[in-house]
């Protein structure tokens, strides 16, 4: 039995390669392919952009387009804007820093400067209120309209054209051209737009890495507990052959803000029904593999000024596998209900191993040096108000991207982007059971999903991924849920892509408008040619 971690492995492709609830959404007026811009700011509800999600890619979407004369308004269904970016990620995923181009680029010279670099050198770590008020200041520097707090409800289209979104308050917008750039796709399921959720079969696109049985470790535990009953958080035995495709997907988490800082140090709170048997197996695993570090156990992620984002990266972690494949579809009180549930789960597990007697002095003595930041999310108890949706809905466009794409076939004629993550994922599920494991019949607890692939060359996005089938919707782009395979989604994933996608999913808007055209049918040629003028990387 021994510990599971990526955290060498993507050492050594970098060195190879140099309490807020989860709100839904959805999107109804007029607006022609043939209108212009407008201009920035103004007043109404008919704008030439609506985007949808305040994410990093959402805010920057909605700079390429302002930037180009269009009137954007961006619709965030909760109170902050920024998304994981400003709710713990202040680490970048990127292994390669030189496919950082464009808005993208810009944001990590601008972060340098707010903590007084201004030698040009880009900074890729930061505390998540400095983010936070960085996409603020962005927001009104490009006169967006921003409409916070109301999720969409519903959609109106008129043929293959989305027209207008009803808020949940009620309230109406119009636009000539939209952006999804929700972590869910709320926008494009409400506007009927053909998707995805779970894993595919190994045979649909030809992946080694698809569907079940990607198991990345067996421990050889008894699968109940001393009750007799399974372990808390263990799934059954889900019967399914060597590649079958599921509804399973990612395990979400929060990135919490840490900090050593005493000054500013709150102990980690027990969450609300705190129970230490949730922690049983935890507690078995930390016996079982000897450890007697935090460190064994977790990954703090430095970020200026005492800080940490909280990365777990070991069997029993952080991540709540198995407990979100019903996320994407679920209703607002339903997804409510799965926020809540992330949020016990990972406020227990930082509770436990700062506390629990049955946990190693050492490792509690290590856990309790850490706190959550007094300075940070404020307003949410210094909890992230963002949970970590790593995978929802994915898009199914007028491309698929899956594992080739990223390997062997790298190379796109309309590409707009280029990646700069590995194929990365994070366990789908823990389950108890019996099977084959290295040639004999074992029974234990069987980690599903996860995988590390690096990406040893650059690989080029097209266009077509990020938008949908034009007899579909015609005037929609997808910059972040992309049109992709769970296994393509995998290295698709990564804010610094997501923001590079929606920069794309702005210019791309900006010169739908100029040419009376939709989004389906934007000149690839031109858009390339635009996004070099933008100093994007393609």
């Amino acid at each position: 039995m021994h510990t599971i971690t990526r955290r060498a492995a993507i050492a050594s492709t970098i060195g190879a390669a140099a309490c807020l609830s989860a709100s839904l959404a959805g999107c109804n007026g007029s607006g022609n392919p043939g209108s212009t811009p407008t201009g920035g700011g103004g007043t109404g509800n008919a704008f030439d952009l609506v985007v949808f999600g305040a994410t990093p890619g959402g805010i920057l979407a909605g700079m390429a387009a302002a930037r180009m004369g269009a009137k954007v308004a961006l619709i965030e269904p909760t109170q902050h804007v920024g998304g994981a970016i400003t709710s713990g990620l202040g680490i970048t995923d990127s292994v390669y820093h030189a496919a950082i181009g464009g808005l993208t680029a810009q944001f990590y010279l601008d972060i340098a400067a707010l903590y007084g670099n201004t030698s040009g050198t880009p900074q890729y770590n930061f505390e998540p209120h400095v983010a936070e008020a960085l996409f603020l200041q962005y927001i009104e520097k490009y006169s967006i309209k921003l409409l916070k707090g109301a999720p969409v409800a519903s959609v109106s289209k008129n043929g293959t054209r989305i027209q207008s979104a009803t808020l949940s308050d009620s309230s109406v917008v119009q636009a000539t051209q939209w952006v999804d750039a929700s972590y869910e796709g709320d926008l494009m399921a409400l506007a009927g737009v053909s998707y995805a959720v779970g894993r595919e079969s190994s045979s649909q696109y030809g992946e080694s890495l698809a569907g079940w049985g990607i198991q990345t470790a067996l421990m050889p535990f008894a699968i109940d507990d001393s009750s007799g009953n399974p372990w808390p958080d263990t799934l059954p035995n889900p019967n399914e052959t060597a590649g079958q495709a599921d509804g399973m997907i990612m395990a979400y988490t929060f990135r919490t803000t840490m900090t050593t800082n005493p000054v500013i140090l709150i102990p980690f709170p027990a969450p609300p029904n705190y129970n230490p048997d949730r922690y049983g197996l935890l507690q078995k695993f930390i016996q079982a593999a000897g450890i007697s570090s935090v460190t064994e156990l977790m990954s703090p992620q430095a970020l200026p000024n005492q800080k940490y984002a909280l990365l777990s990266d070991t069997n029993i972690s952080a991540d709540h596998a198995g407990a979100n494949w019903t996320y994407p579809n679920a209703s607002p009180t339903a997804r409510l209900a799965i926020w809540q549930d992330h949020y016990n789960y990972v406020a227990g597990w930082l509770y436990f191993l700062a506390n629990d007697i049955s946990v190693p002095l050492s490792v509690r003595t290590g856990m309790s040096a850490y706190g959550l930041a007094a300075d940070e999310y404020t307003d949410h108890g210094n909890w992230p108000w963002q949970m970590y949706v790593r995978e929802a809905r994915r898009l199914r466009g007028q491309y698929v991207m899956a594992q080739a794409d990223m390997l062997t076939q790298t190379t796109k004629a309309d590409s707009i982007a280029r990646g700069m993550w590995n194929l990365d994922s994070h366990y789908c599920g823990v389950f108890g059971m019996t099977e084959l494991w290295n040639g004999s019949m074992q029974t234990g607890i069987v980690f599903d999903g996860a995988y590390f692939e690096p990406v040893t060359q650059g690989y080029q996005i097209p266009y077509r991924s990020l938008v949908p089938n034009a007899s579909e919707v015609s005037n929609l782009a997808v910059p972040v849920c992309v049109s992709a395979s769970h296994v393509g989604y995998s290295a698709l994933r990564v804010e610094p892509t997501y923001m590079t996608l929606g920069e794309v999913a702005g210019v791309a808007a900006g010169l739908a408008l100029q040419n009376s055209v939709d989004l389906a049918n934007v000149s690839v040629p031109n858009l390339q040619a635009k996004l070099t003028s933008y100093k994007c990387i393609f």
